[in-house]
């Protein structure tokens, strides 16, 4: 019954991220052969000096073959084969040789922090590796010590970072438990021996992330999205208190406070500030609960609720294939598609388009328009400037200034939210054509 609803509610829409889609063509593009310092510059108005580098190419490649091989169905068979994987591990986890009456309460907050999260997007390919980083994390800290193993996420951790720029969650992780570690012994009041192996191990992998198209720079990608991105992009807001995926976030938290008030020992010191980090992390943005929660559990599992049997049937792992393929027979794809109208309009004219776009209409654009279209913004938050892109936000959103953006990159066509005050610029002031309206977006055509 707990798989069926998560299935359910996996794939109660078709691709909904608005990045998906040009994710996908960035595929295309290295598939053909575009050198990686020009990917996306065939569809972008923008540029300046500073190269683009994508910091995914792995899973943007393989979008780009599944959409050949299943059009868009492809990325609902990636959403469903990876969405329920981290599902059923996460079940097996918690599960796995404890009470029924204890676990399953645990099993359902899990789904309700973690289904949310499971979208088409290269964020996916990160909670597998966070989910495994946590488990690696709460057995060297159990065991104090590192096995040959864990040496493994040096390797590993470059195909993450080719996967996706959350790769520096390993480094980070590997340094917070050799800094527990140092905790724990110093609570025992036994001899303090440094962890130097964890910290290499830690190193090892800051280096092997850094083994990607943007190189070094990969290290500073998040801190750079939280500065470009916070303004306008709403996972990378702080978090707030009251929402419904902090709530289950706080219901974890409130778990461990119990646990530790109930044990009253000194030798949880080491859990209490792995706790304590992993929160802080999460209160910086939305997008980091998800991480953090994926960390925290498996820590929480191994110290306070010891599992009694290591052993689950297999059966689980046939389940995310056979639900996969029968989601995808009765999903539309295109349900979620808001701009796809309007797309396939601009494509039948055959005609070329420069427009100016709602940051969040540019990517069924350019999945529909072909390749006459060309737009001011997508979804690349990290390769425009904050302020750059805070001055234009505001003349697609207000339409203040947006003169200047017509007449110096030579706009022909708008699309922008029919609801703004720039839409209103567009038909009384500008008297640009309406040609057409789908949902919330308003298309304008100078005459």
């Amino acid at each position: 019954m707990w798989i069926a609803s998560s299935t359910i509610y996996i794939n109660r829409r078709g691709v909904s991220d608005l990045d998906s889609w040009w994710h996908t063509l960035i595929g295309d593009q290295i598939r053909h052969g575009v050198p990686f310092s020009q990917l996306g510059d065939s569809w972008s108005l923008y540029h300046d000096d500073q190269f683009w580098r994508t910091s995914q190419w792995l899973t943007e490649l393989l979008f780009s073959y599944l959409h050949s091989l299943s059009g868009w169905h492809g990325l609902i068979i990636y959403r469903n084969l990876l969405g329920l994987t981290v599902l059923i591990w996460l079940s097996r986890e918690i599960l796995r040789g404890r009470r029924f009456l204890l676990a399953f309460p645990l099993l359902i907050l899990t789904t309700f922090m973690v289904a949310p999260l499971v979208q088409e997007r290269p964020a996916l390919v990160g909670l597998l590796f966070t989910l495994a980083l946590g488990r690696s994390a709460a057995i060297i800290l159990e065991n104090h010590a590192l096995s040959r193993s864990h040496w493994w996420w040096v390797p590993a951790t470059a195909l993450w970072a080719n996967l996706h720029g959350s790769w520096v969650l390993a480094p980070a992780a590997l340094a917070f438990t050799a800094l527990a570690l140092i905790i724990s012994a110093a609570s025992r009041n036994s001899r303090m021996r440094v962890p130097w192996q964890l910290f290499f191990l830690s190193a090892g992998t800051l280096v092997a992330g850094c083994l990607t198209p943007l190189g070094f720079r990969g290290i500073l990608l998040p801190f750079q999205m939280a500065d470009r991105a916070s303004a306008f992009i709403v996972e990378w807001h702080r978090t707030r208190l009251i929402d419904g995926l902090t709530a289950p976030f706080a219901l974890l938290l409130l778990l461990v406070i119990v646990m530790l008030i109930k044990r009253r020992t000194r030798t949880d010191l080491d859990l209490l500030f792995l706790v304590l980090l992993w929160t802080i992390f999460a209160s910086l943005a939305f997008r980091n609960l998800g991480s953090a929660f994926l960390i925290i559990l498996p820590l929480v599992l191994r110290r306070f609720f010891p599992a009694a049997s290591p052993q689950l049937s297999k059966i689980h792992w046939s389940i995310p294939a056979t639900l996969a393929v029968v989601a995808v027979l009765v999903v539309n794809p295109l349900s979620a598609a808001s701009n796809q109208s309007i797309g396939k309009y601009l494509l039948t004219t055959g005609s070329e388009y420069r427009i100016l776009n709602g940051y969040n209409a540019s990517g069924p654009l350019l999945a529909f328009g072909g390749e006459h279209i060309s737009l001011m913004v997508d979804g690349r938050a990290d390769r425009y400037p904050k302020e750059w892109m805070a001055e234009y936000l505001r003349a697609a959103r207000d339409g203040v200034g947006v003169e200047r953006y017509i007449d110096e990159y030579k706009i022909n066509a708008a699309v922008i939210e029919k609801a703004s005050m720039a839409a209103h610029v567009f038909r009384y002031r500008l008297e640009w054509r309406e040609a057409l309206t789908e949902e919330k977006y308003i298309l304008f055509i100078r005459p």
